[in-house]
Formats: structure tokens, C-alpha cells, sequence
């Protein structure tokens, strides 16, 4: 019987394949009891030998790319994501290593027609896509019942393929030291006890080991060979929703749909509930015969995934909507998912309702009327506010105001679309923007009002005082518009505060600028 130590592995040059001209190389290793040299084979497929004997319950196909090594860490995370969507074609597992991606394989076997033809549609595949990346298009690969196992052996550029877990200890063992990627003290204690490769390492105690090179080295060690689970970072390719429902017969009443939607949204709301998402951009098509579909964009401001609030905003773009021709067919899809927020519910009624004036029709004990608390409505119910008031008036007719680093006030704010700031990170940017600290009107005039002075008072309806300022404001000179007053917070005798000022020019009037709320 031959010994399996001295089986001989594929040479490294075998990782560089060409797509469409060479086939897998695999080599099996010799099974227990068997006699004769593990054959190699670059026929179309490998040869039947791997079906003897009992089979492990995975099988792992490493992919390792050492030429993402000079790529940044944010590129690597990118590249390796665009091929594990690719690799999706041909196993449903697909875990994430330093350089490499792991796929399981055992459970697609039957059905592709063996190893063979998976490493062929792999390398297709792989590098084609590292060619359009401008990279080395070859790769490195191993196959084995564990995770760790085949991402050393691939590592190692030795592209062996090992079915049973038996042979796997042996087929380690060969491997040197470096595989295991370690710091440089621990490769250095290594060197000085003399151990080179793996098997050197198998001769030691484990106690000593895990005392010199710490319980991760050893646990890195026993997932190779199968002595403990393997945790694993899989794959999730991103979220996807499309359905469609064809009419049993025309309809021209949008009435009528509203039931179709409320099972279609049925569908979505338990989609994104069963992912833990929200929508936060939808799009609703009706679809005609002979015309082009009539399309409704539904922007959240927040994501949802509430039926109710999505059937409020789809009925409101109802109300205004006229369609060409009767409607055949209904379409959703998600085109923006995002991580669903949810609100903790208030503990009693009086708490939750969403009011923005004063409650002030409670009684005491002794029948007298009090006023409540303040209660104001929360981000929730704000943003469905908006979301309503953008379904029926339109989505760019609902604006914010934003302050701007200006000094004259015609200038420092300007309007903007609503759903441009709809994540808190825009809101804060907005936020962190230089403005005036002095008080400012939420009132601005688009056009100063010139006040009036009647025996030594000021009057816009009432009698006006000043109750602060002055404050100069002093720019605008190099645009021949020359802005040269002075700012005063006034009151006027019906109780309105205002922003008033006075031209430093020659003729010295008095405007009124703003209200303050």
C-alpha cells in the first residue's frame, strides 16, 4: 500500500487556467485499504473513483485570489461580493475568507455531473470577470469536506481535490507552515522548534501549543481537519421584489383595484417582514392593451412596510390619477430597501395622539378646566404627513428650507425638494451648516415693507418698540446691489414680534423684513 503522504499533488501552474480550454485537474487520494498511485485525469470528467466508499456530508470548493492582495479592503469587499453573486449559479452556500470565497458543492454534484464541470463553469465565469477588471485572470483552488481545509490547501496553490475526510489529515499534512497565514512571532517560534509543515505540528501536544500559540491557533487547526464547527460569513444577495397580476378583464374604475393592491402589498409587507427591511422607494404599474403602462412612484420618506399606510399613499394617487386606456395588468417592485426603523407605541391613549395644538379640555377634580401637556406628533407620523401631502400634491411640490452660510438675509435660505434630506445623515450635513446666531424670522418678506413714523413712533398697523439691536449688516458691495442696514427685534402693541431695519443710506427709512412665529 502506498503511503498517502507521498501521494503527489497537481502543480500550482494548474490554478492558471483558461476558460473553455482546460478541463479540472483533480486528483484523488488513495482510500484506506486501497493499493496503486491516485491517477490524475483531464478528461471530461473525473474519474469515477470518488464515488467509492462513504462520502462526508459537505463538500467545499475554495476559490482563493491572491492578486486582491494590492486591491484596498473596501475594493476586495466589492470585488468579492460581484463574484460570490456569480458563483450563486452554482451553489446556494457561499462564504466569505481573506482573498478567497468558499462555496459548497456536495449537494450540487448530481445535478451539474460532477466536479468537472463545476470547476470549468467557475472558471468561465471568474475569469472573465477578473479580466474586465484589468487583473490577472487566474485563481487558485482546492476541494475538500472542510472550509478550512480547502482554503489551506488552495492557499497553498496545491489544487487538490480530497473527498474524504480520512485522507484530509494527510493531505494537510504536506502543506508548510505558511499556509496558515500567522503573525511574524508565531512563524518565528515555529521556525526555531524546527516545524516546516503541518504535520510537524500534528507530532506535538495540544496542550503545548495552545499555551505558546494561543486557543485560536489550534482552533484554526482543528476546523481543518474537522474536529470542531466551522462558523461561517455567507453570502446574502441583495433584496428583490417584483410581482405581477393579470386581470381576469379589463378595468376602468382605479376603485376596483384596491383590492388587487391590498394583496399585492400583503405580499410585499410580509416579504420585508420575514428580512427584517422596510420600502423605501416603490413603483406601481398599470398596464394597458395597445398603450404604454401608467407608472406611479410611491416615495417614502421613511421606510415602511405598513399595508395601511402604503394602501393610504397608493388611494391618494388614485384620486388624481387619469388613465389612458382600461387596465389589463398590475406591477409592483421595490426599487430601494433600506433597514426597517421601528418606534416603540405609547403606554396609554392620552400619549398617542398626534395633535399639534394644545389639549386643553380636561377637568380636575373639582370640574375646573386644565390645560394638558403639549403633545406633538412624532417622526412617524410627520413623515406620513409628508408622504400624503407628496402622493397627492405631487412629488416635487412639497419643499424644506435650508439655511446658507450668507450674510443678507434675502439670500441665506433657499428651498429644496423634500426627499432630498430623507436619511438622518443628509439632515445632519444640513444641519452642521455655518448659519446665523443671532435671531432670525421663520417669516421672511419677499419684499421689505416700509414702515411709517407718526409724531416719533413707528407703525405698521400698531404702534411698534424696539426691543433689541441694533444689528449691521454690511455685504453685497462688489454686486452693485449695496446691503447697508440695521436690525431690530420689535414688538407692535397686537402682541407680533418683527424684524425691522433702517438703510445706512442718505435717506434713512424704516423697513419691516420679517415675522417672528
Amino acid at each position: 500500500m502506498e503511503d498517502p503522504e507521498r501521494t503527489k499533488q497537481l502543480s500550482p501552474s494548474l490554478g492558471r487556467i483558461d476558460a473553455g480550454q482546460n478541463r479540472a485537474r483533480v486528483v484523488r487520494l488513495p482510500l484506506r485499504g486501497e493499493t496503486g498511485v491516485a491517477k490524475a485525469t483531464s478528461k471530461g470528467r473525473a474519474t469515477s473513483g470518488y464515488v467509492v466508499g462513504k462520502r462526508s456530508h459537505t463538500l467545499w470548493y475554495a476559490l482563493y485570489l491572491p492578486q486582491l492582495e494590492e486591491l484596498a479592503q473596501s475594493q476586495q469587499r466589492q470585488y468579492l461580493n460581484k463574484l460570490a453573486a456569480l458563483m450563486q449559479e452554482l451553489s446556494s452556500t457561499i462564504s466569505f475568507h481573506p482573498l478567497a470565497l468558499i462555496c459548497e458543492i456536495r449537494s450540487s454534484l448530481k445535478y451539474f455531473g460532477g466536479v468537472d464541470v463545476i470547476h470549468c463553469r467557475l472558471g468561465q465565469l471568474v475569469t472573465a470577470q477578473l479580466a474586465e477588471w484589468g487583473l490577472a485572470d487566474y485563481f487558485l483552488y482546492a476541494v475538500s469536506p472542510t472550509v478550512t481545509g480547502s482554503l489551506l490547501l488552495a492557499r497553498s496553490g496545491h489544487n487538490a481535490l480530497v473527498y474524504q475526510k480520512d485522507n484530509l489529515r494527510s493531505a494537510l499534512g504536506r502543506l508548510s507552515t505558511e499556509v496558515l497565514q500567522l503573525k511574524r512571532e508565531q512563524n518565528r517560534r515555529l521556525y526555531n522548534m524546527g516545524v516546516r509543515h503541518l504535520r510537524d505540528i500534528w507530532r506535538l501536544p495540544p496542550a503545548g501549543l495552545r499555551r505558546r500559540f494561543g486557543s485560536d491557533f489550534l482552533n484554526q487547526l482543528n476546523r481543518a481537519l474537522g474536529k470542531v464547527p466551522e462558523p461561517t460569513r455567507n453570502y446574502l444577495p441583495p433584496p428583490a421584489f417584483l410581482t405581477c397580476y393579470d386581470l381576469p378583464y379589463e378595468l376602468e374604475n382605479l376603485d376596483r383595484l384596491l383590492p388587487v393592491a391590498d394583496e399585492i402589498f400583503a405580499q410585499l409587507c410580509d416579504f420585508l417582514g420575514r428580512r427584517d427591511l422596510g420600502a423605501s422607494q416603490l413603483l406601481f404599474s398599470l398596464q394597458h392593451e395597445k398603450r404604454s403602462c401608467t407608472k406611479i412612484n410611491i416615495g417614502l420618506r421613511q421606510p415602511s412596510r405598513s399595508r395601511k399606510h402604503l394602501m393610504l399613499l397608493l388611494e391618494t394617487h388614485f384620486s388624481n390619477l387619469s388613465i389612458p386606456a382600461p387596465v389589463t395588468a398590475v406591477k409592483l417592485e421595490v426599487t430601494q430597501f433600506d433597514a426597517f426603523a421601528s418606534h416603540s407605541s405609547p403606554l396609554s391613549e392620552k400619549w398617542g395622539r398626534s395633535q399639534f395644538s394644545l389639549q386643553g379640555n380636561e377637568l380636575n377634580e373639582t370640574g375646573e378646566k386644565i390645560a394638558s401637556a403639549p403633545i406633538f406628533p412624532n417622526d412617524s407620523n410627520l413623515n406620513q404627513f409628508i408622504e400624503q401631502l407628496q402622493a397627492r400634491l405631487g412629488e416635487h411640490h412639497v419643499k424644506s428650507i435650508n439655511s446658507v452660510a450668507e450674510h443678507c438675509p434675502e439670500y441665506a435660505s433657499q428651498q429644496a425638494d423634500y426627499l432630498e434630506f430623507d436619511t438622518p445623515k443628509k439632515r445632519r450635513q444640513a444641519v452642521a451648516r455655518p448659519v446665523a446666531l443671532n435671531p432670525r424670522p421663520f417669516w421672511l418678506l419677499e419684499q421689505p415693507l416700509q414702515l411709517s413714523i407718526r409724531r416719533g413712533r413707528l407703525y405698521h398697523r400698531k404702534a411698534i418698540s424696539i426691543i433689541s439691536g441694533p444689528e449691521r449688516i454690511e455685504t453685497h458691495w462688489w454686486s452693485g446691489t449695496d446691503v447697508r442696514r440695521d436690525y431690530y427685534v420689535a414688538s407692535e402693541q397686537n402682541g407680533c414680534r418683527l424684524w425691522i431695519y433702517r438703510e445706512k443710506g442718505a435717506n434713512r427709512h424704516w423697513f419691516l423684513h420679517g415675522f417672528f412665529a
